[in-house]
């Protein structure tokens, strides 16, 4: 007598329908874990030394640096990731310094080409236009990188030092206000270097 062959169960069946009930209950977990790039929107973002959110107003910064002039109302502008801040300080009277702080804060930007951080743009615009007759500085020891811009002309000729820190790019400018003034000289620009030192120690985030 001849016995028939048992069947097999048909397993595959019985898995495909307990994983199509899993994933109907919303409990499904994938079998393969996705890793994310550096450059997917899902990346944890470097963070930004300078906020995007708020700057110091001029008068605050004044009330720190007690040898400053006295400012001008603060002009702030704003736009996607980005931040402006311009001070002025001067006196009311012939014969004394005029001194501006201007800064620029960059946040992270992700576009068609990818992600870039704050830091990353900042860098880019600070030295992207670089002119002839500038000068690297290395005496303030202040950010990544620092250089004199041209003086200008006339009595606007200026002490004009610029600092790159982190996603922040900074201007200072120093005009002692005299008529014989030399922005090239070592005089003006140790002015401008002291003024620099105090203002950059003012504006640190804390």
């Amino acid at each position: 007598m001849r016995t028939k062959p048992r069947r097999k169960p048909n397993r595959p069946v019985v898995v495909l329908a307990t994983a199509a009930v899993v994933l109907a209950s919303g409990c499904g977990v994938p079998t393969v874990q996705q890793y994310s790039s550096p450059t997917s929107s899902s990346a944890p973002r470097p963070t930004l030394k300078y906020s995007l959110d708020a700057f110091m107003t001029c008068a605050e910064i004044q009330q720190k640096v007690s040898d400053l002039p006295p400012p001008l109302p603060s002009k702030v502008s704003k736009s996607e990731g980005r931040l402006g801040s311009t001070c002025e300080f001067m006196t009311s009277t012939d014969g004394g310094p005029y001194i501006t702080f201007q800064i620029q804060t960059y946040g992270n930007l992700e576009d068609s080409t990818g992600f870039h951080s704050g830091t990353e743009i900042a860098k880019s615009g600070f030295n992207s236009t670089v002119l002839p007759g500038e000068e690297k500085e290395t005496k303030v020891n202040l950010g990544s990188e620092a250089r004199w811009l041209e003086a200008g002309v006339g009595m606007n000729e200026s002490c004009r030092l610029q600092v790159l820190d982190e996603n922040a790019a900074m201007r200072f400018t120093y005009n002692p206000g005299k008529k014989d003034n030399n922005a090239r000289s070592e005089q003006c620009r140790e002015s401008a270097r002291d003024v620099t030192k105090k203002v950059f120690a003012t504006v640190q985030p804390q």
